[in-house]
Formats: structure tokens, sequence, C-alpha cells
């Protein structure tokens, strides 16, 4: 599987990250997260106490951030992965993540750690417009849906937050509304993607879909 790119797109809570993680590990390949560069240019806004809608000035911070595939960084000092995660930076990297100018900014950094996950042997790189935008021309395309309700209870699992469970599902509502909608690169599968329902299947099952798939490339079939 040598220099192999596989794309993995879906929305908040289908298991893209928990399935890149997976399928790149049992290929023997890098797990690229291009999602952390908008995270980092959020966590890069709020330190800087930046409106979030001034595309100018996010466009300017963008410039400071880099992405490789060990992670991302801002002034090239590594961003640790719980800063980004955190629910002020993910709440930000939603409203930063619909801006065009930074858009355009973080474009050719996500495609360089792409290329040089190649280079290190290949990627299987997760996001939510890479097999559109990032990388239209990768070998394998996989689109990830689930039910919202599922997507809701596993983000609420994930984060400790079963508690929180409404305000969740409203936040992923919130946030499918604005990557479907958005004038730029909106959340929907390529052309040549395949699109696999994850909401009653198991993690496992869900990589081993993806693993025979992959696995069929590799054969030519």
């Amino acid at each position: 599987m040598k220099g192999i790119l596989v794309t993995i797109d879906g929305p908040a809570g289908s298991g893209k990250s928990s399935v890149a993680r997976q399928v790149a590990g049992r290929l023997g390949v890098v797990n690229l997260n291009t999602g952390a560069a908008y995270r980092a240019a959020a966590l890069l806004a709020l330190r800087e106490k930046a409106d979030l809608s001034d595309g100018p000035r996010l466009a300017a911070l963008a410039s400071r951030v880099s992405l490789d595939p060990d992670g991302a960084s801002i002034d090239g000092e590594r961003v640790d992965e719980p800063d980004l995660r955190s629910p002020e930076v993910s709440a930000a990297a939603s409203k930063v993540s619909v801006n065009a100018g930074l858009r355009e900014v973080l474009l050719p950094v996500q495609r360089a750690a792409a290329s040089e996950a190649r280079e290190r042997g290949g990627a299987v790189v997760e996001g939510r417009d890479i097999g559109t935008v990032v990388l239209p021309d990768a070998e394998l395309k996989v689109f990830l849906k689930a039910d919202p309700d599922e997507r809701a209870r596993r983000r609420a699992k994930q984060t400790g937050r079963e508690g929180e469970l409404d305000r969740i599902r409203e936040a992923i509502s919130r946030r499918d509304r604005q990557d479907s909608e958005r004038e730029v690169s909106p959340l929907k599968p390529a052309d040549d993607a395949v699109v696999l329902d994850t909401t009653s299947l198991s993690l496992e099952e869900v990589v081993s879909q993806v693993l025979d798939l992959a696995d069929g490339l590799r054969r030519g079939g």
C-alpha cells in the first residue's frame, strides 16, 4: 500500500476519526487529521482575541499555522491535542472554518502535509472536504454518515458528557447546517466516494469495510 492516500470525510460523530486511526494503523500508514489546522487557527484567534468573523484577520492568523503528519503547529511550536479539542476551540473552529479566506490559506497547508505523508508511505486523511477539495485525486475516498441521534450519543460518550445529550445533539445539528450550507467547500460526498452508513455498525465493522476497499484497490479491483 506504499504511497496510497485514503480520504475519510463525514459530519461530526460519524466515526471518521476513530475509523481513520484504525485503518491507518492496519495499513501501516500515517493518520492525518486536516481539521487540526482549522482548530489551530481557531486557538490562535482565541489567544489573540480576534473577531471570529473578521476574514482578513483570520487569514493572516492562519498563515502562522503549519501542519505535518505529526500534528499542527503555531509559529513553529507544536500544539498539544487536548488544547485543540477543548470545547472553546471546537466552537471557534466551527465558526472560523466557514471563512473563505482562511480556507484558501489552509488548503495548501493541508495538501503539503498530505504530500509529505505520501512520501512517508501513504496516509489516511480525515476531514470534511478532503475527497472533494483537498485531495480530489486520492486513490480511495470514503464518506461516513450516521443518524444524528447516534452521532450525538457517540460524541457524548467520547467526551464523557452523557448528561448533555440534548445539548450535544443541537450542537451537531447546527454544525451540520453550517458545513452543508456554506458557499465554500460544503460538506458532501465526492462523486466517486464510497458512502458508508455507520449508524448500526460497530467500529470494527466499518474499519473492515474500508480495509476491504483498500485491499480491492491494491489488487486492482
